[in-house]
């Protein structure tokens, strides 16, 4: 209340869009990698969505009163803000609910997950018809794909521009128990390996066990899906 919501109310009072009493009942400040500033909602500003228990039968799209619901379980952005966290207050029968999640950048996760995803297919392909450089290659891309989108929920995307930038957060974000040191291992073997089997500097990716890679990346690539799930 003090750091955002106060003096949202002290400018609004001192420019006249809040004039006499004002009543609190919803507040929503909303973070974005994309400005310096949260952005405050006040009561019928805040955009969001809620699972709630109804205590009667509710057919899609229909409109929902306080009296239809009992309880509410979770409160969540809309897609007008995809890539934002937030911290979302409202008062619910009398009841203040209280939802935060400080996870960044939903829409750009999924985008690299789906472009992950057709790396993946392409890794799965190599391995089957055993075209190991393109396959090692491609797990590679799929790999730091992932990485960004476990990465860019917490971190802006600008500090992971280079692989040296991205290995190093990930082995730290790993030694810190937040996942697997597996996946950090994933990608730096594989990083090192692509001198060998892109660029032809040894044979070493030949003494390497394709498959051991690609169930790693499988459990990876199911691992980042269910973070922002």
């Amino acid at each position: 209340m003090g750091l955002w919501v106060l003096p949202e109310i002290e400018k609004r009072r001192k420019y006249n869009t809040i004039v006499g009493d004002f009543l609190i009942r919803r507040i929503q400040i909303v973070f974005s990698h994309d400005r310096p500033f949260p952005k405050i909602r006040l009561n019928e500003e805040i955009k969001a969505t809620a699972r709630a228990k109804v205590n009667r039968d509710v057919k899609a799209g229909e409109a929902l009163y306080e009296h239809d619901v009992d309880n509410v379980d979770d409160i969540r952005l809309t897609e007008e803000d995809p890539n934002c966290g937030h911290i979302t207050l409202l008062i619910f029968k009398e009841k203040w609910y209280v939802s935060f999640d400080f996870r960044y950048n939903r829409k750009r996760v999924k985008d690299r997950l789906n472009a992950a995803k057709e790396f993946l297919e392409s890794t799965r392909s190599n391995f089957a018809a055993v075209r190991f450089r393109p396959f090692f290659e491609d797990s590679f891309a799929c790999a730091e794909l992932l990485t960004e989108a476990l990465l860019i929920q917490f971190s802006r995307p600008d500090t992971l521009r280079s692989h040296e930038r991205r290995l190093e957060t990930l082995q730290k974000w790993a030694e810190l128990g937040n996942v697997k040191i597996e996946y950090s291992t994933l990608l730096k073997n594989l990083w090192s390996l692509r001198g060998s089997a892109r660029y032809m500097s040894s044979t070493l990716f030949k003494k390497e066990k394709p498959k051991e890679y690609l169930d790693m990346l499988e459990e990876m690539y199911l691992f980042v899906e269910s973070s922002i799930s």
